[in-house]
């Protein structure tokens, strides 16, 4: 049975190939896709998590919380292989009225992907300040996609953390905007985390 040649080795059935070898064949067909696959790398895992309520929490001037239903457990089937992990809000906003909330996601407490430290400035993934006017409707829609390695075959949780960018205590809203009066001016938003494992 001949084969594709480098780099994969996939044998393949030519017309000249004996009906009473297949058997044998098949076998080895199989067992060559398998392994040309594992070589080219590939997906290995998904995992998601949908946030369809909403959540508010009285939150310090650059604290952050967990957002409700939005954890992932993981072990990497090898220590080799990375994530890419993408969250994001479908709507936030905070009681200052100006949508100031940032996003982040945390490996096992702490927080991963997010910006350098900058003085007094908050560090996080993705948000800011939408609008510089007070308004109770302001809302932010950060995200953020990422290739994260942790380097190692433990489990680890992996949760979207909301972060208050405000200077001062603040209540933040997840998947609503601060006024949430019966109006189609008002949203109600949906959140994700979405981990995929990947083989490189």
């Amino acid at each position: 049975m001949p084969d594709t040649g480098a780099p994969w080795n996939i044998p393949y059935v030519a017309s000249t190939d004996l009906v009473s070898d297949w058997p044998a064949d098949s076998l080895a067909l199989a067992n060559a896709i398998d392994s040309g696959l594992d070589a080219a790398g590939g997906l290995v895992a998904v995992k998601h998590a949908l946030f369809t309520g909403t959540q508010s929490n009285s939150t310090a001037s650059g604290a952050n919380f967990a957002v409700t239903d939005l954890s992932i457990t993981h072990t990497l089937a090898d220590s080799s292989n990375k994530l890419i992990i993408s969250a994001y809000l479908g709507a936030a906003g905070n009681s200052e009225g100006r949508g100031r909330v940032g996003l982040a996601v945390a490996d096992d407490g702490t927080l991963i992907g997010i910006g350098d430290a900058g003085g007094s400035r908050t560090r996080v993934g993705a948000g800011g300040q939408i609008n510089a006017t007070v308004n109770v409707a302001v809302v932010t829609m950060p995200s953020v996609t990422f290739v994260y390695e942790p380097g190692d075959t433990a489990s680890h949780t992996y949760t979207v953390q909301a972060i208050n960018i405000e200077t001062s205590t603040e209540t933040l809203y997840i998947n609503r905007s601060e006024t949430d009066s019966d109006a189609a001016g008002r949203p109600r938003a949906a959140s994700a985390l979405v981990i995929q494992e990947v083989k490189v």
